[in-house]
C-alpha cells in the first residue's frame, strides 16, 4: 500500500522548482506563484527555479539542491513543478528519497519531471501526482479545481474520459472492466526508466499515458518497446490521455497512435481506452501513483473510480 501525504490546508507552503527545464519567461515564475497565492497557500520559490544553464533550470547539482531542501524542510507540504523541458533524468540518483519516506510531502508535476515523480514513488512508496505543472495552470477554474483535490482527504470524484465536445464519450478499442493500483506517466518518461534501478514496477497496475510534441513513429517506439518488454502483458489495463501536438508531423504513410496500439491491445485483450483528461495542460486532472482504482469500459464511456482517500 502507498505511503500518502496528507492533504493541504490554509497557508500550507508550497515550493515552487525547476527541476528540469527552465521557464520561457521570467514571468512565468511570478504567475506560479501568484497561482500558488490564489490557492491560499504560501509560495516559496526555489533558489535556482529562475537559472540559467542551457536548456535546464541550473547546474543539475543545483536543481536537485533544491529538490533535496524542500524534502527536508518540515515546513513545506508540497513541491509543485514550475515547468517540464528536459533534464530531470540526471537527478535521479542525486535525491534524498530518505527523507521523503520519513515526512512524506505531495510531489506534483508532469512532463519530463514524471521521472522524479516515477522514482520518489518506486524508492519510498509514497503517492507522487502526475499532472500539469503551475506554468500551464491557465484560469480561475482550474485553479479552484486543483485545490479542491489536493486539500481533500477524502475518497476524490470518479474521472471520465471526455471528448473535445465535452461530451461523455471515450473511444475504447478494447471495453473491460477491472481495478489495480494506478501509474500515471509521461509515455516517454516512462520508457526512460527501463534498465534503471527507478524503473516502475507495472504488474497489477493500470497504466495511463501521455505525451507532447512528438511524432507518431516516435511514440509508436516508445509503446513497442513497453509491449516488447512484456511489461505492458502485466498490466490489468491501459488508459491514454492527450496526445498535444502529436502527428504525423510531415511523414508520409503513417498510422494515428489509436491505430499503431489497438493491433497489439486487442490481440492482448487488453481493456484500453483513449480520453482522459491527462496531460500538460491546465485544465488536466491530478493523478496520484499507487492510489487502488477501478475501471470501467464500455463501448463509447470510460471511467475511474477511487477505491481509497489518495491524501491523509
Amino acid at each position: 500500500m502507498s505511503t500518502r501525504p496528507r492533504a493541504l490546508k490554509s497557508r500550507d507552503k508550497i515550493a515552487i522548482l525547476a527541476p528540469a527545464g527552465r521557464a520561457a519567461r521570467p514571468g512565468l515564475l511570478a504567475r506560479a506563484a501568484y497561482v500558488v497565492e490564489s490557492m491560499g497557500m504560501v509560495p516559496q520559490v526555489g533558489a535556482h527555479a529562475s537559472a540559467t544553464h542551457g536548456f535546464s533550470a541550473g547546474l543539475d547539482q543545483d536543481r536537485a539542491s533544491d529538490f533535496n531542501l524542500a524534502l527536508q524542510d518540515e515546513s513545506i507540504a508540497c513541491i509543485w513543478a514550475l515547468t517540464g523541458g528536459f533534464g530531470a533524468l540526471p537527478l535521479l540518483d542525486k535525491i534524498d528519497y530518505g527523507s521523503l519516506a520519513a515526512a512524506p510531502k505531495i510531489i506534483i508535476g508532469g512532463d519530463d519531471v514524471c521521472h522524479l515523480l516515477l522514482a520518489c514513488h518506486k524508492m519510498t512508496g509514497v503517492t507522487t501526482f502526475c499532472g500539469p505543472n503551475l506554468e500551464a495552470i491557465d484560469s480561475k477554474h482550474d485553479v479552484d479545481r486543483l485545490k479542491k483535490l489536493l486539500t481533500n482527504p477524502d475518497i476524490w470524484p470518479e474521472c471520465k474520459a471526455q471528448d473535445t465536445a465535452n461530451l461523455d464519450f471515450a473511444y475504447c478499442p478494447v471495453p473491460g472492466e477491472g481495478k489495480g493500483k494506478l501509474l500515471a506517466s509521461n509515455l516517454t518518461a516512462l520508457v526512460s526508466l527501463f534498465g534503471t534501478p527507478y524503473e516502475p514496477d507495472l504488474a497489477g497496475h493500470f497504466v495511463l499515458i501521455e505525451d507532447k510534441n512528438e511524432r507518431n513513429d516516435i511514440l509508436d517506439r516508445w509503446f513497442t518497446t513497453l509491449y516488447a518488454s512484456g511489461k505492458l502483458s502485466q498490466t490489468v489495463g491501459l488508459g491514454v490521455g492527450q496526445l498535444a501536438n502529436c502527428g504525423t508531423k510531415g511523414a508520409t504513410n503513417m498510422l494515428s497512435f489509436e491505430e499503431l496500439i489497438a493491433d497489439r491491445v486487442m490481440q492482448m485483450r487488453l481493456a484500453t481506452a483513449f480520453g482522459f483528461p491527462f496531460g500538460q495542460s491546465g485544465d488536466c486532472n491530478i493523478f496520484p501513483l499507487g492510489a487502488s482504482i477501478s475501471f470501467h469500459f464500455q463501448k463509447n464511456t470510460a471511467r475511474l473510480h477511487y477505491n481509497e482517500p489518495v491524501l491523509a
